[in-house]
């Protein structure tokens, strides 16, 4: 289905100097230490509103959406930022710098509405995601744009420790930011429309599965709808992105532990579904991976449909890159463009007409990819060491891909030592079947009498299991199919409700242990 690539002798000198600058990142940690205790945090953030260019009256007054519509307007210019992870201190320090830039690049003279729309995930790890306080330092942050914004919820916005459900996280972020967690709003010649995940507790597996519930579903079914027919485009922003979109996706962390896409366990073909029924949905944005814009992936074309990936302001990137988004529109069409923090540089990366019908063509400079765009979807991997030992690389050759088909709408992708589930409907990857394939193993799939089955000229239902097998032809592992039909695994569940089972368990252990004995005199 993908062949393998080499580089080009001069793409491969430019994929070494941007692994050179990526190494002198840190990777983000897959699992964020310990915060530090509230009356530290407390105090770092009363140090970061003093010393920030944001009065506290203006943060107290910030109001999500507005002002934000304006169908009159001839023509918009909007910000789309990504995951923030803010914590105070000298890391905001590079924020103000990156929203100097962004706040010049919409208010152009030429400009007739600047806007702003950030994409979740507020604070930092190490600052309680998702508490009042993190909520606090956002808003007074986002406040400084000085021009009318609005934002949706990510993943951690709804992990705040001082909240027991995500019905009250969510309540303290309506609170916070005094606007609807999901809404729609005619900016120009375009409907813009903002959906937003509400679970954290809640999600059946991981916790960071970003969910879109049935009330958002029908309200986004029913702008589309209004939408078509008045003839807009319309372009759509949500933290996590949609499965099927063809976006770069980090395997290892994001599709392992299935909360890569939109609803990942629950009917996640839903929104590509939409956007095939909706052409005038002309652009989404979303942001959950950390990654940059200089992938052949990072802007992916499904019919007239551009999915755009967002990067991050600060050192949270995964690749050394510290980039934004930029949307510049009027009644003909759109540019975007990227914003490069480090540099304060714009890159045209798309350009298109509202309404012509022919697919968008992404302009990212062959020179400015970090992988040749050849190699297919796999290509453009960047893995690295999550616990900080190792920083990330940027990936050369694309190593050769195995395809075995497993089911009517499944697919099984060996290569290097993991094999990937994919959802042939969306020609998208699902989850991992296995991480430690040996080098020297072989990978088949078997019926229920053990007898291999033909995953080239047949589909695979006949498969109940996939077989690993050492260089010797013994039997290394076996994996079952799952009860969804397919061969995933499940590594990651709620580890909310893992850790509230643990308090429950180690306070029941407590009262039924026996009463110290009283010292006699």
């Amino acid at each position: 289905m993908h062949r393998a690539a080499t580089l080009s002798p001069s793409a491969a000198t430019h994929t070494a100097q941007l692994a050179s600058r990526a190494l002198q990142r840190r990777c983000i940690a897959s699992q964020p230490p310990a915060p530090p205790n509230r009356d530290t945090n407390k105090a770092r953030h009363k140090m970061c509103v003093q010393s920030s260019s944001v009065d506290e009256n203006g943060a107290q007054s910030f109001e999500g959406l507005k002002g934000f519509e304006d169908r009159d307007a001839s023509s918009f210019a909007c910000a789309i930022v990504g995951d923030l992870h803010l914590e105070p201190g000298p890391p905001m320090d590079q924020f103000e710098d990156a929203r100097r830039q962004l706040v010049a690049a919409v208010s152009k003279p030429d400009v007739a509405a600047p806007r702003v729309v950030q994409l979740g995930d507020l604070g930092g790890y190490n600052d309680r995601p998702g508490s009042r306080d993190c909520f606090q330092l956002a808003r007074g942050y986002l406040s400084g744009f000085g021009v009318p914004t609005t934002l949706v919820t990510g993943n951690h916005d709804l992990e705040g420790d001082e909240f027991e459900t995500d019905e009250e996280n969510l309540a303290a972020w309506h609170e916070a930011f005094k606007q609807k967690h999901f809404w729609a709003a005619e900016v120009g010649p375009a409907t813009f429309i903002g959906l937003s995940t509400v679970r954290f507790r809640s999600n059946p597996f991981s916790a960071h599965e970003v969910h879109i519930d049935d009330e958002q579903l029908d309200f986004f079914r029913a702008q589309l709808a209004q939408a078509s027919a008045a003839g807009r485009p319309v372009v759509v922003f949500t933290h996590a992105p949609v499965l099927g979109s063809g976006l770069k996706v980090v395997q290892t962390v994001h599709v392992k532990n299935r909360c890569a896409w939109l609803n990942h366990s629950s009917r996640p073909q839903e929104f590509i579904e939409l956007v095939q029924q909706h052409p005038n949905i002309r652009l989404w944005f979303s942001g959950h991976f950390h990654l940059s814009h200089n992938y052949a992936d990072s802007i992916s074309v499904v019919g007239g449909t551009a999915f755009v990936l967002t990067g991050v302001i600060g050192e949270c990137n995964r690749d050394g890159f510290r980039q934004s988004r930029l949307l510049k529109g009027t009644a003909e069409g759109y540019e975007l463009y990227t914003v490069d923090h480090d540099t304060g540089s714009l890159r045209l990366d798309l350009k298109h007409g509202w309404h012509d019908p022919s697919p968008p063509q992404p302009l990212l400079p062959e020179d400015e990819q970090i992988c040749d765009p050849t190699a297919g979807w796999l290509c453009s991997k960047v893995d690295c060491a999550l616990d900080g030992s190792e920083p990330p690389t940027a990936v050369g050759p694309s190593p050769s891909v195995t395809w075995l088909n497993a089911g009517p709408s499944c697919m099984l992708a060996v290569q290097d030592a993991i094999i990937v589930e994919y959802d042939t409907r969306s020609m998208a990857p699902i989850g991992l079947v296995c991480m430690d394939v040996p080098d020297d193993c072989s990978v088949a799939l078997v019926d229920a009498k053990g007898a291999r089955v033909d995953t080239v000229n047949t589909d695979g239902a006949a498969a109940v299991a996939v077989e690993i097998y050492d260089s010797e032809g013994g039997l290394h592992q076996r994996i079952k199919r799952n009860q969804a039909g397919g061969f995933y695994k499940v590594y990651q569940h709620n580890k909310w409700a893992a850790k509230k089972k643990q308090q429950a368990e180690q306070a029941a252990h407590r009262q039924q242990a026996p009463a110290a004995p009283v010292p006699q005199r």
